[in-house]
């Protein structure tokens, strides 16, 4: 991890995390289980897994699932929903020390963890837990930059948020993403178009879920509630707001 805090930023939002994070389009999961190789009862592990949006995918395509989480908020509210899932096995691991066996698993997934990561020291324990010619994948559910209601958005988290600093960490996905960290710095970039619908309930959740916002009982969790409330009301239609997004998937070697 960047800093020894960050896993409990995340303490305190696992139920909102899981009731109003968006999942993934189920070609993005059709085509990393092709490039992989992959089979039902195949062993993958989910590195930052979280509540499990992420997982969930995996595990309904018969796949055997470690999900590596350090947050145990995040780990607790993961088995409310997953744990039925003969697949699924949770580890309380880093992404610098799974706990994973040497050559254990054929993908490495991480969804909208990358950036909390320490690139060099993931890099070394995926090269240690994959089996030879396992494939790592990175994916992030990217907001469109470009669309007003994201500026507006960005602009409120600026605002009362000291410590967003753009988001998904600040990733411009326009940009190769951490090239250095896939083997030559070769990958394969793979991009679906998963724009997402929010009621009132859902866009302030999301928005509560991040690991800069405010908690309830600081100062600016108020004003911060009423100015994302605010800009729901601007651009919702009929009680719903279309939010632009693209799921972004970069898929290679280490």
């Amino acid at each position: 991890m960047k800093h020894e805090n960050t896993a409990a930023l995340f303490t305190g939002k696992s139920e909102v995390y899981e009731q109003s994070r968006p999942g993934y389009p189920a070609a993005c999961y059709a085509d990393l289980i092709k490039a992989a190789g992959l089979r039902a009862g195949d062993t993958v592990a989910e590195v930052g897994a979280g509540t499990g949006r992420f997982t969930r995918g995996l595990l309904e395509r018969g796949l055997t699932v470690y999900a590596v989480e350090p947050n145990g908020d995040m780990r607790r509210e993961a088995e409310k929903t997953l744990s039925g899932y003969p697949g699924w096995r949770s580890l309380a691991g880093t992404a610098e020390r799974t706990g994973l066996p040497d050559r254990s698993v054929g993908l490495v997934a991480a969804a909208q963890a990358f950036h909390w990561f320490d690139p060099e020291k993931f890099q070394t324990e995926c090269r240690r837990i994959l089996r030879p010619g396992g494939l790592a994948a990175l994916v992030w559910n990217h907001r469109d930059p470009e669309s007003p209601l994201v500026r507006e958005n960005a602009a409120v988290c600026r605002r009362y948020c000291p410590d967003f600093h753009g988001f998904s960490g600040g990733r411009d996905h326009s940009q190769p993403p951490y090239a250095a960290f896939f083997r030559d710095g070769v990958y394969t970039e793979r991009r679906y178009p998963n724009d997402l619908s929010y009621t009132l309930e859902g866009f302030v959740g999301r928005n509560l879920s991040s690991s800069y916002a405010p908690k309830p009982g600081e100062p600016s969790y108020r004003p911060f509630v009423e100015a994302v409330t605010a800009l729901f009301h601007r651009y919702a239609r009929e009680g719903k707001l279309l939010q632009p997004n693209t799921t972004c998937c970069y898929i290679g070697r280490v």
